[in-house]
């Protein structure tokens, strides 16, 4: 008996956790890929590229907002256990209040693995694999943002400006920049101007220029010549997007490597990017985010354990309901607060490790003196 109350509660719990999850998640990946209409509409990427990346950044979101959700579905499931009469069956049944919460714990614990799991692994790769989409991507939505009267920087090292567009195809008046021309020392810097320029062929990956003149450079000198005829091919052109991987995008393993040989003034060299020291407080509190933090989320369980330390026929239950989130909503506030103090000083991030141990194992004990008297 007792095995199937737990069960329909920790599934009551579940089934109001995954609701709630999964339509904040959706909200916010919605207003996050308006945000990332720039791929299409400046950086000239496709639709396709567009939904792939965003798609990808799911499990980050999902991350993010997870020990907010359980914490709350904690706190009203039973809160709704108590004003529904629901917690005495367990009690008539021969379970007692310390049992009762051993057992939400060792739930805890199992969300707080699959915290771990989807932070230190899954999160990460799914944002590496959004970012090699970007990388492996090409400019293949550039000649949709060609646009009368606009300068078109969209790419790396180059800049286009129409000045009329006859029609869909075809356009007059015509401003290539390629990289800095005001930068004689590099020898691939070159203005193309041309009279009409067309878009050919099925994808329209090929600019033909007509009638115009090229200036680049060469040994520090500006060297030009006219042209009836050339095709500039838009192809292989790479925009402004960022493609190298950002921390949050780097396996576990790395990270803590490198985090491990800064602390300990070691060198530590990788190819997928530069551990120097300027960056060992992004890495620590990284580490922070993705095995520390979860062990808030037994915590998060422990204090709305306090809402069965008092009955709803107490004058003052509403009150003491409150106190209770209160005190949740502020343990979620703690968790996030101190991940920004996760310096680069080696005592410093101990400490904010130890934290969430301390605070269970005093908060546990007080609980539990509290359900025995």
């Amino acid at each position: 008996m007792e095995k199937i109350l737990f069960r329909k509660f920790i599934l009551d719990v579940s089934l109001r956790a995954l609701i709630i999850i999964f339509t904040i998640g959706l909200i916010v990946w919605i207003i996050q890929a308006v945000n990332y209409l720039d791929f299409v509409i400046d950086d000239g990427h496709n639709f396709s590229i567009y939904f792939y990346y965003n798609l990808f950044n799911f499990p980050k979101i999902f991350h993010r907002i997870l020990p907010f959700v359980f914490g709350i579905s904690i706190f009203f499931e039973l809160l709704k256990y108590e004003k529904n009469n629901e917690l005495l069956i367990f009690w008539t049944n021969g379970v007692t209040k310390k049992k009762f919460i051993l057992n939400l714990i060792n739930f805890a614990f199992v969300v707080m693995f699959l915290q771990i799991l989807i932070g230190s692994i899954i999160s990460p790769a799914s944002q590496l694999k959004a970012r090699s989409i970007l990388k492996e991507s090409n400019m293949d939505f550039l000649p949709n943002l060609i646009k009368q009267g606009k300068f078109i920087d969209a790419v790396s090292g180059l800049t286009i400006f129409i000045n009329e567009r006859v029609s869909e195809d075809t356009f007059k008046n015509i401003f290539i920049q390629e990289g800095d021309l005001f930068d004689l020392k590099k020898n691939d810097n070159q203005i193309i101007f041309a009279k009409e320029g067309i878009l050919i062929n099925e994808n329209k990956k090929i600019f033909r220029l007509l009638n115009g003149k090229i200036i680049s450079t060469n040994n520090k000198k500006l060297i030009g010549f006219e042209f009836d005829k050339i095709d500039y091919n838009l192809s292989n052109l790479n925009s402004k997007t960022i493609k190298k991987a950002k921390i949050q995008e780097l396996p576990s393993s790395k990270i803590i490597k490198c985090s491990l040989s800064l602390l300990n003034e070691n060198i530590y060299i990788d190819e997928m990017f530069r551990c120097e020291k300027s960056r060992l407080k992004n890495l620590n509190q990284e580490i922070y985010k993705r095995f520390i933090k979860p062990f808030y989320i037994p915590l998060l369980a422990l204090i709305s354990c306090f809402l069965l330390t008092f009955s709803k026929v107490q004058n003052n239950f509403t009150l003491k309901s409150t106190k209770v989130f209160l005190y949740v909503f502020l343990a979620l506030v703690i968790s996030e607060t101190l991940m920004r103090y996760a310096e680069d000083s080696k005592i410093q991030f101990i400490f904010i490790i130890l934290v969430p141990f301390i605070f269970y194992f005093l908060i546990y004990n007080y609980l539990i003196k509290r359900v025995n008297s």
